[in-house]
């Protein structure tokens, strides 16, 4: 029997690759002479069926196993003669060996660089190619992506394609959708505008047959040669946000609204959203506050504030407020009612973010107002001028550091017991539904080493005395008060936060005393689900007893807040945010950075991001995540087409990714823009 063939666009066997060759021959465009190794030839080598039910230890023995099995197995009676006749029959000359199989260049399974292609090929080892090409679709990458397309490997046609080798002065890939705009990418030389010209045209006409499509192309000496045709698919049409859908026409203009990604870059929990609601219906701050899409938004707000304090008396109001707190807290004792909690909550919300914080905003503004006014020149200053505060943060870095530079395991439990007495309320994230330092101080244990504090810190002082060097003496006075103020306002705006969260904990223990009740009558499976309950629903149950389990309701809580992650708000207004362009293949997600180093193997999971300089087109089968970055490549390469087909955000030549982000960073990929957004912080803020 023949084990090769001609291309013949009807023929079935051609196998993927084959058949865009002879697709492409068959329009008229210029493409090399080829022929086939059919997938008699591969069922020679490999004649029994493989059914893998999930790629385990065993599968991957079994891989290996009929991976040798084709290295080993003698070549059938006839075919080295065959063979060498079709290769000698197209001259002196040198080849390609390509894959050809079933489960690529088609749509939905383009299978783009998964299996293994050998170009610039010597006459004497095109056989070996052969084998080695049919070898890889039994590869642990051509077997997860056969799997996940709902084929079992090896599955007919195993072909490969032989054809003469073109060198060329330039080779690249095209790409275009009828009535778009053709998408050219050059890997190598340069394409004169005539070739250009002459390239977009044989596009077009193969678009017109094949609908959208990629081609592999080179620029040879006798002009323009086409190796591959496959459908091509593009990045998805950007779609309206779904987040939008919970803003009512009565609170205005979407532009008027922004994502608190600042503050709170992740979607907030039901809980959270209900202590959003409160605080936004009775607390007059300066903005208004909503849950759009599961993520927190805010606007101005034009209604009046409370009666204002001056700056000077800022101090005071705090230290006054501070006393409040600490015997309301006592009061209230550790397992509040609700209701006693979120009052308590709304009444010191509102003092803080209402009253206190509009005076410590004037006085940051005083200091640059009256910078502006007398030494225009030192507004550089600024920053330094506001540097080596004195405040709660400096007391939490050092018992951070404590933790993390002790020398034996008491040392450490005794330094992280410290921390927990004075920060124990505060969380990872600002959402009650967080878990405090003192449920779970695992967070207090850096993963990476203790914290460096080698950094030199801006000197104030000096910065203060080239301010008043231009000023005249009458004016200095005035300056110090200012400066002092200013700085006053840095420590309380630290010591603000840290009064909040204690609040803010005491909502969170009512809550948690309110879902282990439930737990206990078997209306929630665990105490904790009742954050994934409507607020609304837990207050009128304190009034009016509502029938029936709860579980389910916080399964959909927890599936809304986890369908949030994946569909963010778009990532206009990134002012002060560190962005990191590159190629986007639509889609957008949120999730915290692993790092994919070279020669190592890292399958990722469904909330990570891969950070990567590049990927293997066999790894990406074999990936989970929530979204893929990559410094290297770009729109029409193996690891876009990969993206794309599987529906994973990604953004594509991100170049400097690898040096602005690191692991365990949380980054909003944009696949629409092509943007890489790092939310990271030093330390969460509560919402304002």
């Amino acid at each position: 029997m023949s084990f090769l063939a001609p291309l013949d666009v009807s023929d079935p066997g051609l196998g993927g690759k084959a058949r865009s060759l002879a697709r492409l021959a068959a329009l008229g465009l210029p493409t090399p002479a080829a022929f086939v190794a059919k997938d008699d030839l591969f069922r020679a080598l490999c004649p029994d069926r493989v059914v893998l039910a999930q790629l385990d230890d065993s599968a991957i023995e079994i891989l290996d196993r009929i991976r040798s099995g084709i290295d080993r197995s003698p070549w059938p009676p006839a075919f080295p003669e065959e063979l060498d006749a079709r290769l000698r029959a197209m001259g002196d000359t040198r080849f390609a060996v390509r894959s050809s199989f079933a489960s690529e260049d088609c749509v939905g399974a383009l299978a783009a660089g998964v299996y293994e292609s050998r170009v610039d090929v010597a006459f004497d080892d095109v056989a070996k190619n052969i084998r080695r090409v049919l070898r890889s679709a039994m590869s642990l990458g051509a077997a997860a992506y056969a799997m996940a397309h709902g084929r079992n490997p090896g599955e007919a046609p195993v072909a490969v394609l032989v054809h003469v080798f073109v060198p060329g002065d330039a080779e690249g890939s095209a790409a275009f959708v009828p009535g778009g705009i053709p998408e050219l990418m050059v890997r190598r030389g340069r394409l004169s505008e005539a070739a250009r010209a002459e390239l977009q045209a044989g596009l077009e006409r193969v678009a017109q047959e094949l609908g959208p499509v990629e081609v592999e192309w080179v620029l040879s000496a006798r002009g323009l040669v086409y190796l591959q045709a496959r459908p091509f698919q593009p990045k998805p049409a950007i779609v309206e946000w779904s987040g939008w859908k919970d803003l009512p026409p009565s609170a205005g203009e979407r532009d008027d609204w922004r994502w608190d990604m600042a503050h709170n870059p992740l979607p907030v929990s039901p809980a959270q959203a209900g202590l959003v609601d409160l605080v936004d219906e009775q607390c007059q701050i300066g903005i208004r506050q909503r849950v759009l899409g599961g993520y927190l938004f805010h606007a101005r707000d034009a209604r009046p504030l409370p009666p204002a304090i001056s700056p000077e008396s800022a101090m005071s109001y705090f230290d006054h407020l501070r006393r409040e707190v600490d015997a309301r807290l006592a009061s209230l004792g550790p397992y509040p009612a609700l209701d006693d909690a979120l009052s308590f909550f709304v009444d010191v919300y509102q003092r803080i973010f209402g009253v206190l914080q509009p005076a410590l905003k004037r006085a940051r503004h005083a200091l640059r107002e009256f910078l502006a006014a007398h030494a225009p020149e030192e507004l550089p200053l600024l920053p330094d001028l506001l540097s080596s505060v004195p405040s709660v943060a400096t007391e939490r870095r050092k018992r951070v550091l404590a933790i993390a530079q002790a020398n034996s395991e008491a040392e450490r439990a005794r330094a992280r017991a410290a921390y927990q007495a004075l920060f124990g309320d505060e969380a990872p994230v600002w959402d009650v539904s967080a878990r405090t330092y003192a449920e779970d101080a695992s967070p207090l244990c850096p993963s990476d080493g203790a914290p460096s504090d080698q950094r030199v810190a801006p000197d104030w002082r000096a910065a203060s005395l080239a301010v008043q060097a231009r000023m005249p003496e009458r004016e200095r006075e005035q300056w110090r008060a200012v400066l002092t103020l200013a700085r006053d306002a840095v420590s309380l705006s630290e010591a603000d936060d840290w009064l909040y969260a204690r609040v803010q904990a005491s909502v969170r223990r009512a809550l948690l005393s309110r879902g282990e009740a439930l737990r206990a009558s078997g209306r929630l499976s665990e105490a904790e689900e009742v954050f994934f309950l409507p607020l609304r629903l837990l207050r009128e149950m304190a009034n009016e007893p509502v029938a029936g389990s709860l579980a389910e309701v916080a399964r959909a809580g927890l599936a809304a807040w986890q369908a949030a992650l994946k569909d963010p708000p778009a990532t206009s207004g990134t002012q002060n945010e560190l962005v990191v362009h590159g190629h986007g293949t639509g889609g957008h997600a949120i999730g915290r950075i692993a790092v994919h180093h070279s020669g190592s193997f890292l399958p990722g999971s469904a909330d990570t991001v891969l950070l990567c300089q590049t990927l293997l087109p066999t790894e990406l089968p074999l990936i989970s995540a929530a979204a893929i970055v990559t410094e290297t490549g770009g729109p029409l390469d193996h690891v876009a087409a990969q993206a794309r087909e599987r529906g994973i955000p990604a953004v594509i030549g991100a170049i400097g990714a690898g040096r602005a982000l690191r692991e365990g960073d949380l980054v909003l990929v944009d696949g629409e823009r092509g943007l890489v957004v790092s939310l990271r912080r030093d330390r969460p803020h509560p919402p304002r």
